[in-house]
């Protein structure tokens, strides 16, 4: 039995908190809002961000984060990746020098175009650097709350740690790889939700499963090279992190980034979409964060290009899609700088 603290009661960290208690651990899940966490403690069921699941006895809720870090063994940082920074600026006094960390949030810090894993090492004490694992992998809150099967890989330079989080989070129907590319990962968890935009702003254009299925692919190819580029291997975008998160993102209808593009190619606008979606849209910060990296490592991503231009261009949905089909035809290509 591990002491793991889950930091941030939203769904996804709720699901995990109460994956984690099945797998036989103690759990302390924080919420940043003490009504929430006093709701959670008395009610037992997250009805605002994961409703229907209920809390296991072994899953405590805390708004006091040093208690929730007292003693851990294990810490999962979970909060949007926007307000990522702030949390690990606050946990790294307080989290145990032997404990493992590990985040489930997928995207990139908009201003310094750092991985998140970068983020949180960069506040946290020297006994962590190179030890921050990332989760990724398609992993729906509402499936892995209610005990549906689900694959996922946790990724980190540090093969002990990924083995010691594999031990910790693998479980009946939480089935856990490891892998050592964490570049490769976190760039394919951040991209995977601009596909998403992607792919549900051709579904509201009623562009059918001959568009969605080349957008999926070609986004693909475009992660790759940006994946290769930065460092990652190929063959992480062929796996859980890479097409596996891509199939569930670009085709659920848990998916809030396909519902948004869904949205938008229907003709909302980009600011009434997020004013009218209660969860983050992580894809619409992560679009403008994925260009600029691209336009570091001199990689070319039509397809985010696109999906930039619609968001904040006010470019035309179908002017866009048409401008992707009339570009040069060339030769397929996988995994390779252009």
């Amino acid at each position: 039995m591990t002491e793991v603290a889950v930091l941030n009661a939203g769904g996804w960290g709720t699901a995990l908190a109460v994956l984690l208690a099945r797998n036989g651990h103690r759990v302390r899940l924080w919420a940043r809002r003490a009504e929430l966490a006093a709701t959670l403690a008395t009610e037992r069921v997250n009805d605002a961000y994961l409703p229907g699941v209920r809390l296991d006895e072994a899953v405590h809720p805390t708004a006091d984060l040093a208690e929730a870090l007292d003693g851990c063994q294990a810490a999962v940082l979970v909060p949007i990746s926007a307000g990522l920074r702030e949390l690990a600026q606050r946990v790294g006094p307080l989290l145990p020098d032997d404990a493992v960390v590990v985040h489930g949030t997928k995207g990139l810090e908009r201003e310094t175009l750092l991985r998140l894993s970068e983020v949180i090492e960069s506040e946290l004490r020297p006994s962590h650097q190179g030890r921050v694992a990332a989760l990724s992998g398609p992993t729906h809150a509402e499936e892995v709350g209610r005990g549906i099967p689900t694959a996922a890989v946790v990724a980190s330079p540090d093969e002990v740690v990924a083995v010691t989080l594999q031990g910790i989070l693998n479980g009946p129907t939480f089935r856990i790889y490891t892998n050592t590319d964490v570049v490769g990962v976190e760039l394919c968890g951040a991209l995977k939700n601009v596909v998403a935009l992607a792919t549900g702003i051709g579904d509201g254009l009623g562009s059918g499963d001959n568009a969605r299925a080349a957008l999926m692919t070609r986004s693909l190819a475009e992660i790759g090279r940006l994946v290769h580029a930065a460092g990652g291997r190929p063959d992480t975008v062929a796996g859980l992190a890479g097409i596996g998160d891509l199939i569930a993102t670009c085709t659920s209808r848990y998916s809030r980034n396909r519902r948004a593009g869904e949205l938008i190619g229907q003709g909302w606008t980009i600011d009434r979409v997020l004013s009218e979606t209660r969860q983050v849209v992580e894809g619409v910060p992560a679009t403008r964060a994925a260009l600029a990296l691209a336009q570091q490592y001199g990689v070319t991503m039509p397809i985010a290009e696109q999906v930039q231009a619609v968001l904040f261009e006010q470019r035309d949905p179908r002017h866009a899609l048409a401008e992707l089909m009339a570009r040069d035809p060339t030769v397929e290509r996988w995994g390779r700088l252009p």
